[in-house]
């Protein structure tokens, strides 16, 4: 039969996670994680869930497990970034693949949906017998059938009520920062019960009744509902269900609300949230409900700034179930890559990425016809070409990437491949974003003596903050009904003679450049008559310090020494040796200006192989790394507790998918098809992933064996091809230049000649 892929989502309770053991209905939601299964290329070591599970289908289909054949390969990267695993329920949907895949080779004709309920009865035994018989299910049910889920335990299996929707509800996930496990809770709670049965019933009984309450709220508005007042409600359910987890670590000594999570939902609070861990054991998880997107944002910007716990954007709710895919998933690890020819590496890269291979027409010489480029900018008179090339190994929050590249430069798109590879030994890159909010100035000036002083006509622009944002929201109707639209409004004193306003606007997906434009001058003739002030410049600020993405990834040693000769480097030195030249640009600027400079090759690639600006992100970084009054890197590596380089970065990425170059220019809708992500933010921490990355290749080779061993071997190619050499003349040319220790192009003149003679 033909190769079978599969794939199976997440899962987050939202309510009654530890209630459904006990009889209440609990609701648990898909999120947009996958677990992926295929035919493996090599044996390996069965984990328990694989054995249990492939047992419940061999026992359902009455066969021998050998008969089922080979155990599939099924990737869990997405549940652990940073290896990292997140209680996402990445063992159910390893449950739900491995037996969605054997029973579709089993049954090649039967279709998916009727073969759906016989897959959870084998996940759910094989999970079950894996887990010792503990558990509910309910993240099994979550993986297969997909959606948000109202679950309940029945004659010993989860079965689902309902299907419950909130569409009024935003939902967002942050990191508690810290694993849990709900095996060991579980076991602390029944020995608690058997010393004090009373506490842990108190604890029980108020975890049953908030999942009630959550069950009354969490419905589609009704007639003659008020939204206020089903949050309110919603809110206190959530409110109960901490009180009873709070009861039952008294009275089980467990560490359920760790300080993280209480820190979390204190926040939460402050903002008027609803809010709870996500998760029988406590969780690593706090989901968090808000009645708009809005107040999420406002949420998540305070508790990254104050306390350094980001919102997850990229987990989704209401995920999609188990699918067979028609492919299997995406991989950016192309060994031998750079060995391919052009052809090959667009086959390779197609076929990666899913894409059909005629797409690359969008890259040809003169796919940007004369005729585009005269309608882009003004004055034409032909196009500049630069490469595109696509640099490798990338793992983003688990998710596989495929980085377009467009620079003039030797070496940047092998470098940052290169320690790509290695970020992926360690995990790969872990990733968050700050909401899509960008600043539009409008510039005050006093115009006469008698006038508001400078205090006064501040604070009056403050009293009409809400009539101000609700005037910029009517500038652009639809960004609002895209969940964008104005967020906040500062004033700042600049001197007794001038004030700055700025209006904070999310943007959602666009860049957003020309609709901050237009919200700027539709405020400026308002703020006039509050102030009697003179409007003077209304323009979007480039230093997009409220859109920022923040970037963290870990090395193994064994990984960085990799191709380094073992005589001259140890493992620890090479740690050692990047951790000081991080240092040096930390405290001293002129270091720090070169370190950025790094970092830029990786960002501004990806930038101008989008079709984004690159000026913009260029002065917004630059501003960025001088706010604290002096240039600093906007990298930073340091030796972690095992032994492991681990860096960070954050930056401004005010990018956009819509609008501008990116739909006009066929190279920039490529790189963006190429890239495949779900909104601007992702596509901004895969920018600040590819400027880490090119930031340790070059720490690396100016820490070890000198930054001109590999770039002037690539510098070499470069000139030879400068100096006319053909294909079949490059290598060796390349090879004489290095062995000359001369490469110029008069020398590489000679050289030619030289080679051409003796061939002759």
């Amino acid at each position: 039969m033909t190769d079978v892929f599969v794939s199976a989502p997440g899962k987050a309770f939202l309510i009654g996670e530890y209630a459904i053991l006990h009889g209440a209905p609990a609701i648990v939601t898909a999120v947009d994680v996958r677990a992926f299964a295929q035919a493996a290329s090599r044996s390996g070591v069965e984990t328990p869930i694989v054995r249990c599970t492939r047992a419940a289908v061999a026992d359902a289909l009455e066969r021998d497990i050998p008969s089922l054949g080979p155990a599939p390969s099924v990737d869990t990267r997405a549940f652990a970034p940073g290896r990292r695993k997140l209680g996402l329920g990445s063992s159910a949907a390893v449950a739900a693949c491995v037996a969605a895949y054997h029973l579709r080779r089993a049954k090649p004709d039967a279709p998916a949906e009727t073969l759906r309920d016989e897959i959870f009865a084998r996940a759910f035994d094989g999970h079950r017998a894996a887990q010792d018989g503990r558990g509910s299910g309910a993240d099994v049910l979550a993986s297969v059938y997909g959606g948000s889920l109202s679950v309940r335990l029945a004659g010993g299996r989860c079965a689902i009520e309902s299907r419950p929707r909130a569409d009024w509800l935003t939902i967002g996930f942050v990191d508690a920062g810290a694993p849990a496990s709900t095996t060991s809770f579980v076991r602390a709670i029944e020995a608690a019960r058997a010393r004090d049965a009373d506490a842990i019933e108190q604890g029980i009984s108020q975890l049953a009744q908030a999942s009630a309450r959550f069950h009354a709220a969490f419905r589609p508005f009704a007639p003659g509902d008020v939204a206020a007042a089903l949050y309110a409600e919603l809110r206190a359910a959530t409110l109960l269900h901490n009180d009873g987890l709070r009861q039952l670590q008294r009275a089980a000594d467990v560490p359920i609300m760790t300080e993280a999570i209480e820190t979390i939902l204190a926040v939460a609070t402050e903002f008027g949230l609803a809010a709870k861990p996500s998760g029988a054991g406590g969780g690593d998880l706090v989901v968090v409900f808000a009645h708009e997107p809005a107040a999420l944002d406002r949420f998540a910007v305070a508790l990254q700034r104050e306390h350094g716990l980001a919102l997850l954007r990229h987990l989704r709710p209401s995920a999609p179930g188990l699918r067979f895919e028609a492919r299997e998933p995406a991989t950016s690890r192309l060994a031998g890559f750079f060995k391919l020819d052009i052809a090959a590496r667009r086959a390779a890269v197609a076929h990666a990425a899913g894409i059909e291979p005629t797409s690359f027409s969008s890259v040809d010489i003169g796919a940007l016809g004369l005729e585009s480029a005269d309608n882009l900018i003004e004055n034409v008179v032909g196009t500049l070409e630069l490469p595109f090339a696509i640099a490798t190994n990338f793992v983003v929050n688990g998710r596989d990437f495929l980085v377009p590249m467009c620079v003039e430069e030797a070496s940047v798109v092998a470098a940052a491949s290169n320690a790509a590879k290695m970020i992926r030994a360690g995990g790969g890159f872990v990733a968050h974003a700050d909401p899509p909010w960008m600043i539009a100035q409008i510039q005050l000036a006093r115009c006469r003596a008698g006038g508001l002083r400078a205090e006064e006509a501040a604070a009056r622009i403050t009293r009409e903050r809400d009539a101000l944002l609700e005037l910029a929201d009517r500038a652009h109707p639809r960004l609002r009904a895209r969940g964008g639209g104005s967020r906040e409004l500062e004033v700042r004193v600049l001197a007794e003679d001038m004030l700055v306003v700025h209006a904070i606007i999310d943007c959602r997906d666009a860049m957003g450049a020309n609709l901050i434009n237009t919200i700027a001058e539709e405020l400026a003739p308002a703020i006039e008559r509050i102030t009697g002030w003179a409007a003077g410049l209304r323009i979007l600020s480039n230093l997009a310090d409220r859109r920022c993405s923040h970037v963290v990834a870990r090395v193994p040693p064994s990984a960085l020494c990799a191709n380094l000769p073992s005589n001259e480097w140890t493992a620890d030195a090479v740690v050692e040796r990047v951790v000081a030249a991080s240092r040096f640009a930390e405290l001293d600027p002129y270091r720090a200006a070169t370190h950025n400079k790094g970092i830029m090759n990786g960002v501004d690639a990806v930038i101008l192989a989008t079709g984004n600006d690159w000026r913009a992100i260029e002065a917004a970084a630059h501003a960025y790394a001088a706010q604290g009054g002096r240039y600093a890197p906007l990298a930073i590596w340091r030796k972690g507790a095992d032994g492991w380089l681990e860096g960070r970065m954050s930056m401004p990425t005010a990018v956009g998918m819509v609008g501008g170059a990116t739909k006009v220019h066929p190279a920039a809708r490529l790189a963006l098809d190429l890239l495949d992500c779900r909104s601007s933010a992702e596509l901004g921490e895969v920018i600040v992933a590819a400027g880490l990355a090119a930031n340790l290749a070059a720490l690396r080779a100016l820490a070890t064996e000198g930054i001109q061993r590999g770039h002037m071997s690539l510098h070499a190619r470069s000139i030879a091809l400068g100096a006319g050499a053909t294909s079949d003349e490059l290598e060796a040319l390349t090879e004489q230049l290095i062995a000359s220790g001369e490469i110029k192009h008069e020398r590489a003149i000679e050289l030619l000649r030289a080679l051409r003679a003796t061939r002759r």
